[in-house]
């Protein structure tokens, strides 16, 4: 039985799924037109690379309008629109907090390739165009708590969003957005309001399976999102689009939901398994840098933590080691 018939539909986040740059509309009067018109217009998104496909994770049938290939023209089209718009308030590379954001998404595609190579056969109409994606992520210097993705792989979050939350919301955060583009929700048809609230369940669900192949605990994934309720009390209810967050995080926590991404957490990163932690301080005023890795056992914590510090900070670059591995022996025990 598929996962939408285990739990309840309706489901979504407040993040931006589409953008009115990938939207395609189809015309109202499609219901009436005739047979011909009907038949010409379906064959000409088989033209343009339409087909059908399997969603990854949820084996769910859907038709996408175009193929990976047309997508990607697409989506490095309205990339640099955005990029344009955001002109001077993209984050450089460099910044610990755009460090932060790339690590945390390449632990989610390593996690989707981790994925990919355990059940080569699975869901193999869905899986084989992952690796077409150019996966990025830009930091816009916003205190906006904001994240939205666009097609082909490329996710824009403010800063507002990584200075608020632990790495394990921000693994939430950032593995709806690319569940998103591994279901290829942005160019499925059609596109009517149900389809909105299935499409951001189904992102819910494989970004709870994306971070935990990645090392994140999945329990913080509904924690997450009753935490949000809290803040913002006027989403309690929803709108026409977006369902509330208590909603989304009672589904999460189902269960059957949440047994199956805690299997693959615990399959793949615990028990006799040594997760390696880097913890990067970024250049200090004489520039250098300190790159040190540790092995440490973690018990349902994040895998991966990377913990920033303001240049000029006061304390000494051993002082932030020793807090760092403090913060650590918490939720951890050394490997023998």
């Amino acid at each position: 039985m598929s996962w939408y018939r285990r739990a309840k539909l309706g489901i979504t986040s407040f993040h931006n799924l589409t953008n009115s740059t990938t939207q395609l509309h189809v015309a109202s009067g499609i219901a009436v037109a005739s047979g011909i018109a009907v038949a010409s217009w379906i064959g000409g998104l088989y033209y343009h690379g339409g087909r059908i496909e399997n969603v990854p994770y949820t084996n769910r049938k859907h038709f996408v309008v175009c193929s990976p290939m047309k997508e990607k023209l697409v989506a490095n089209s309205c990339v640099e629109k955005k990029k344009t718009k955001y002109k001077g308030k993209l984050l450089d590379e460099k910044d610990p907090q755009s460090v932060r954001a790339k690590l945390i998404l390449k632990n989610i595609i390593q996690g989707l390739e981790r994925e990919v190579k355990r059940n080569p056969n699975s869901n193999a109409s869905g899986f084989n165009h992952y690796d077409e994606f150019n996966w990025n992520i830009l930091v816009v210097d916003e205190l906006s708590i904001y994240a939205f993705t666009m097609a082909g792989g490329t996710i824009f979050i403010f800063r507002g969003t990584l200075e608020a939350y632990t790495d394990g919301y921000v693994a939430t955060i950032i593995g709806h957005e690319v569940a998103h583009v591994v279901a290829r929700h942005i160019f499925e048809y059609p596109r009517m309001l149900s389809s909105h609230h299935k499409q951001e369940l189904e992102a819910d669900y494989i970004g709870l399976l994306l971070m935990a192949s990645a090392g994140y605990n999945p329990r913080v994934a509904p924690e997450y999102f009753r935490k949000i309720s809290s803040i913002y009390p006027d989403l309690k209810k929803g709108d026409h689009v977006h369902p509330s967050f208590e909603e989304r995080a009672n589904l999460m926590s189902q269960a059957y939901v949440m047994e199956q991404a805690l299997t693959i957490y615990e399959e793949l990163w615990l028990g006799n398994e040594v997760f390696k932690v880097r913890c990067f301080v970024p250049p200090s005023p004489g520039g250098q840098i300190l790159v040190f890795t540790g092995l440490l056992q973690i018990f349902r914590s994040d895998a991966w933590i990377a913990l920033s510090f303001q240049h000029g900070a006061t304390h000494t670059v051993a002082r932030h080691a020793a807090e760092l591995f403090r913060k650590f022996t918490k939720h951890c025990s050394c490997s023998k």
